[in-house]
C-alpha cells in the first residue's frame, strides 16, 4: 500500500496544474520590418515609421536612416479623388526623422476611404543588404463624433464650456463623453492636446506620495511634450456590461486645473485595437502572440477618423496648482541624485531648456534651436557636454560640423551600431582632416 502513494502524488500534482503548464516555448524573436502606419481624415499622410530590430547592446541612432533606400506607396482618395503617391522621409527644418515618411501638402486623407500601402525596403539585416518588400489594407470609418459630456458631478456640458478640476478624492472620478458611431468603428483612442499656459492639480496621488516624501512636489507634476494619452475605448461588449465607446470616461486627475485642452477622439478599425491589446498590452506574457496586419512585416496599418472636442478647466482658489513651465524647469533644473549633473544635460525631454541656457549667452538670442551659431556651441559646452548635446539633438552633422566631431568621439566609447558606424566612417572620408578621425 505505501508503494502506491508516490504515483499518486505524481499524478495528482500534473493533473492539477493551472495555466502555467500550458506556456509555448518562446516563439523566436522577429528580426524583419517593423511599420507603424496611419491615416487620419482631414490630414496629410504623416505617421508612416519604418524600423529595425535592435539588439540589446546596439543604441539607436534616430537622426540617420537605417535603411539603404525605401520605396513607399499610398493609394486611396485624397482630397475628393482616388490617386496615388510615394511618401518622403520626414526631414523638413531638421525634424530628424528619416524613418519617418510624410506625403504630399495637399493631399488630405477622406473619411471612410479604403487605403493601400505598399513598400520595398533595402536595408542591412545582420549584415547582409536584404530588400523586404511588404503591403497592409485599412479603412477610415465612417462617422465619430463627440455629442455631449459629463463632468466630475454629473453636469451635461459641450464643446468648448469651461468645467470645475475638483480636489481629491473628486479628481478620481471622470468625465464622459457621449457618441455617435458608425459599425464599422472598432475602438476609440483618447488623446489630450495642451499648451504650455495650462497649470496641473495636486491631486490624490499627491497626498499618497507626501505621506512618504519631503520631495519637491512641484516636479512631480511635470509633463513633456504637447500631449498625453488618455483611455482605449472599444467596440465590444463583454456579458452584461455596456461597450466602453458608448460612454467613454476620463479621469479628472488626468486633465489640467487651469487651461484649455483639446480632447483628440481617434475612431479606428478592429485590426488597431487587436494590435495594441496582443502586441502592447500583452508584450509581457509570452502565451499571447501579437496581431499584426502587414502582409511581409509586422506592425500596424490602420486608418482614424478624429474629433475634437475642446474643454476650458478652472479650480477653486483653494487648490493647489502647478504651472506647466515651473514643473519642467523644477524638474529639468533639478541636480540627478546620482551624478553632479541636472537633469537638463542628462534627459532628452529637457534640452530646450538646455537650448534656452546656450541662447542665454548670445546678445541677441534666436529661434528655432538649429539657428543657434556654432561658435555659441563651441565656446559654451566642453566636449563631453557637446556630445550629449549633440545626441540629444540626434546629431545634426549637417547642420553643426562640430556634431560630426562629437559623433565620431562617441562612436568610440564603446557604442555598438552598424548605423552608426557606417556614418562615422562617411563623415570622416568626406573629413579626412579631422582630429578625432585621425585618431
Amino acid at each position: 500500500m505505501k508503494r502506491s502513494v508516490l504515483p499518486l502524488l505524481f499524478l495528482i500534482f500534473f493533473s492539477c496544474q493551472g495555466p502555467w503548464s500550458y506556456y509555448p516555448e518562446d516563439p523566436e524573436t522577429y528580426q524583419g520590418i517593423w511599420v507603424y502606419a496611419y491615416i487620419v481624415s482631414g490630414r496629410r499622410v504623416e505617421n508612416v515609421c519604418l524600423d529595425k530590430l535592435h539588439s540589446l547592446s546596439e543604441v539607436r541612432m534616430h537622426g540617420f536612416a537605417f535603411y539603404e533606400s525605401a520605396d513607399i506607396k499610398i493609394t486611396g482618395p485624397f482630397s475628393e479623388k482616388d490617386t496615388s503617391f510615394y511618401l518622403e522621409p520626414d526631414t523638413a527644418d531638421y525634424a530628424h526623422n528619416p524613418n519617418c515618411f510624410v506625403g504630399p501638402k495637399n493631399l488630405i486623407a477622406k473619411d471612410g476611404g479604403d487605403y493601400k500601402l505598399e513598400a520595398s525596403i533595402t536595408w542591412d539585416s545582420a549584415g547582409v543588404l536584404t530588400t523586404s518588400r511588404f503591403n497592409a489594407k485599412t479603412y477610415i470609418p465612417e462617422k465619430f463624433e463627440i455629442l455631449r459630456a459629463y463632468d466630475l458631478l454629473g453636469k451635461q456640458y459641450g464643446f468648448g464650456d469651461t468645467i470645475l478640476y475638483l480636489p481629491p478624492p473628486m479628481d478620481l472620478r471622470s468625465n464622459y463623453f457621449i457618441p455617435k458611431y458608425s459599425e464599422d468603428v472598432g475602438g476609440v483612442l483618447v488623446s489630450m492636446i495642451y499648451g504650455k499656459d495650462v497649470s496641473w492639480g495636486e491631486n490624490s496621488f499627491d497626498q499618497i506620495i507626501g505621506q512618504f516624501s519631503d520631495g519637491n512636489d512641484t516636479l512631480r507634476h511635470a509633463h513633456f511634450g504637447d500631449r498625453d494619452i488618455l483611455y482605449n475605448a472599444k467596440n465590444q461588449q463583454i456579458g452584461n456590461i455596456n461597450k466602453d465607446i458608448d460612454s467613454i470616461p476620463i479621469l479628472g486627475i488626468n486633465m489640467p486645473a487651469i487651461g484649455t485642452i483639446n480632447l483628440l477622439f481617434y475612431a479606428s478599425t478592429p485590426d488597431y485595437f487587436k494590435f495594441d491589446d496582443t502586441f502592447f498590452d500583452g508584450r509581457n506574457d509570452t502565451r499571447i502572440v501579437p496581431v499584426y496586419n502587414i502582409n511581409g512585416a509586422a506592425g500596424i496599418f490602420a486608418g482614424m477618423l478624429v474629433d475634437t472636442f475642446q474643454v476650458n478647466l478652472k479650480t477653486p482658489d483653494s487648490v493647489k496648482v502647478y504651472p506647466h513651465l515651473l514643473a519642467q524647469e523644477t524638474y529639468c533644473w533639478r541636480p540627478d541624485g546620482e551624478t553632479d549633473l541636472s537633469n537638463v544635460i542628462l534627459h532628452r525631454e529637457c534640452v530646450e531648456f538646455w537650448d534656452e541656457y546656450i541662447l542665454n549667452k548670445i546678445s541677441e538670442p534666436v529661434y528655432p534651436w538649429y539657428e543657434i551659431p556654432s561658435e555659441t556651441l563651441k565656446n559654451t559646452l566642453s566636449m563631453e557636454e557637446l556630445i550629449t548635446w549633440c545626441e540629444h539633438r540626434y546629431f545634426p552633422v549637417e547642420r553643426y560640423p562640430l556634431c560630426g566631431t562629437a559623433m565620431v568621439y562617441y562612436s568610440k566609447s564603446g557604442k555598438s551600431s552598424p548605423i552608426l558606424d557606417r556614418e562615422v566612417k562617411k563623415w570622416c572620408d568626406e573629413h579626412k582632416d579631422n582630429a578625432e578621425c585621425a585618431l
